[in-house]
């Protein structure tokens, strides 16, 4: 890549509110800079948020169903209530290798949502709800790690995981409804 490949590149500064609210569907937002940034309440139903900042980012009610968020950074991002669950059509909402490293997802749906190889260490999901709409479109939490994430309240039944999964000290997967799939066996390549 060179210069010139960064020049469409969206970047925002801190604390910029001109896409909260506003629709913006199937918008490519791949590397986009937007740490930071309040997003409250904007419609990103399908768009591509492949490899972008978001770090900080207030993504509060958002509607990200179908959207792809793979490698991106949404440490410390507040997506409370947002969804990132199956959209229209049962296509997920794609977080393959994203960071959400001390995320607020208190009350998110992420019903079908793959987390595959996310970094959820910290990541409060207290009421998030992730419940298997769809019988072959679970949510996916193969390889995520969900060290000291906080999973009290969460609805988690039906939600699938591996042997690389990682998760919070006495957390019981199954116990909790969740489904342990063989390593590997419902891994999908990033889009």
């Amino acid at each position: 890549m060179n210069d010139d490949d960064f020049r469409d590149i969206l970047r925002l500064p801190l604390g910029d509110r001109s896409l909260a609210g506003t629709t913006q569907e199937g918008r490519d937002l791949m590397f986009a800079e937007l740490a930071g940034v309040d997003l409250s309440g904007a419609d990103f139903y399908w768009a591509s948020f492949h490899e972008a900042n978001l770090a900080g980012a207030v993504l509060r009610d958002c509607d990200l169903r179908g959207a792809i968020l793979n490698g991106a950074n949404l440490t410390g991002a507040d997506l409370r209530g947002a969804s990132l669950g199956l959209d229209n059509l049962g296509g997920s909402t794609d977080l393959h290798g994203a960071d959400l490293t001390a995320a607020d997802l208190r009350g998110a749906d992420l019903s079908g949502a793959e987390f595959l190889s996310a970094r959820l260490v910290g990541a409060d999901l207290r009421g998030a709800r992730a419940l298997t709409l769809l019988p072959d479109r679970p949510t996916r939490l193969s390889g995520a790690d969900l060290t000291a994430a906080r999973l009290e309240g969460a609805e988690l039944t039906g939600a699938t995981y591996d042997d690389t999964t990682r998760w919070p000290a006495r957390f019981d997967p199954e116990r909790a409804g969740l489904i342990r799939r063989r390593q590997n066996s419902n891994v999908r390549r990033p889009r």
